[in-house]
């Protein structure tokens, strides 16, 4: 028997007994592109049958009034005698003619009628050997590669059931998660909100219970608008950084003693170190002023008049002009603005009178 041989059984329709069948073996002798080139051998247990079918007369079977078309009568004889796909509602039935022939009728049923698609005719042959011990093995073989088939696809069925069961479980977990998760952020929001209800009737119960005085918010917005008032106007200008100090007792006391006379305004650039000298010069040259006062009114009044003048008369020397050497003494006298630029000593020199000679009349000896 040819390793590629398969084994058909066909049930008997020309007998009355239950279960009664025919055996039969298919071996391709052609290639692979002619697969319905077949030897089929059968017997139905008694005597042998043979055809010899070729797949380019296939046709030849055929019924004249199949409804079937050529393409669908090749697979329904590969589905019966190849063991291929089957075709739905295909039936082969065998009924034998002892020493004669054995004939395999290939019906369809529709609606509880059959019809007769074709028909395979199996020629008695004598000669030609029955192997059915190699049937059997055969037979065993292929039931053997079925049942292996079987059980691996059932093995990857319960494979894939398990997986899917797995996945379910999975889907059901986390769609109770959400359930959950969704449950808890609910009643973690209406807790919230019933807290911040809760605020909101204590804040609004302690408002209607407050009183307030009125005439303590009459006041605050007093001082609110008077705040408000002193950010609007304008605050009062720097005083004067070189603004020297004592300087109006300074000008009462020289004005008692010297004529006030213009100076040139001192440079801006002189820096600080002038400015502090002439804050600290007139209280200096006041004393020495003081100091100096009663000689010049001595010499004064003998030149002047050659007697002595009332104590409530100004002495003469106090009007009169200071000379050349006491030019600091002057100076320190005079009114000073700041920031005027100082004139030169000759300047000075020149600015300054000329001292009165004696025996000359001066203003004060006309108001005396």
């Amino acid at each position: 028997m040819a390793p590629s041989s398969q084994i058909i059984r066909i049930p008997r329709t020309d007998t009355g007994e239950d279960g009664a069948f025919i055996l039969g073996e298919v071996t391709p002798t052609g290639s692979a592109s002619k697969p319905l080139n077949v030897k089929l051998v059968a017997t139905e247990g008694e005597e042998p049958y043979m055809l010899k079918l070729r797949h380019d007369r296939i046709g030849e079977f055929r019924a004249s009034n199949s409804p079937c078309s050529p393409a669908e009568w090749e697979s329904i004889l590969k589905s019966i005698l190849l063991k291929n796909e089957a075709v739905e509602g295909i039936e082969a039935g065998a009924e034998a003619e002892a020493g004669k022939s054995l004939t395999i009728t290939i019906r369809r049923r529709v609606a509880g009628i059959n019809q007769r698609l074709g028909s395979l005719t199996l020629n008695y042959k004598s000669d030609e050997a029955i192997q059915l011990f190699d049937w059997c093995g055969a037979a065993a073989l292929e039931r053997q590669k079925f049942r292996e088939d079987l059980a691996a696809e059932t093995t990857k069925a319960s494979d894939l059931e398990s997986r899917v069961t797995e996945l379910k479980n999975q889907l059901d977990e986390l769609i109770q998660s959400k359930k959950d998760r969704e449950t808890e952020i609910l009643e973690k929001m209406c807790a919230l909100l019933n807290e911040k209800k809760l605020k909101i009737r204590e804040q609004q119960r302690l408002l209607s219970t407050a009183k307030i005085d009125p005439v303590k918010l009459a006041a605050m917005q007093r001082a609110v608008a008077a705040e408000v008032q002193r950010g609007r106007n304008p605050q009062a200008s720097r005083p004067g950084k070189r603004k020297m100090r004592g300087t109006a007792a300074s000008d009462s006391e020289s004005d008692e003693g010297f004529e006030k006379m213009d100076v040139d305004p001192k440079p801006a650039d002189e820096g600080d170190d002038e400015e502090e000298d002439e804050e600290e010069a007139p209280k200096q040259n006041e004393s020495e002023s003081e100091r100096d006062t009663p000689d010049e009114h001595d010499d004064d009044g003998d030149d002047a008049t050659g007697s002595e003048p009332d104590e409530d008369d100004e002495p003469v020397s106090r009007r009169s002009p200071p000379p050349a050497s006491q030019s600091g003494n002057a100076r320190e006298s005079l009114t000073i603005h700041p920031r005027r630029k100082a004139p030169s000593p000759a300047a000075r020199m020149d600015s300054s009178p000329a001292a009165p000679a004696d025996g000359s009349e001066t203003e004060s000896d006309d108001e005396l």
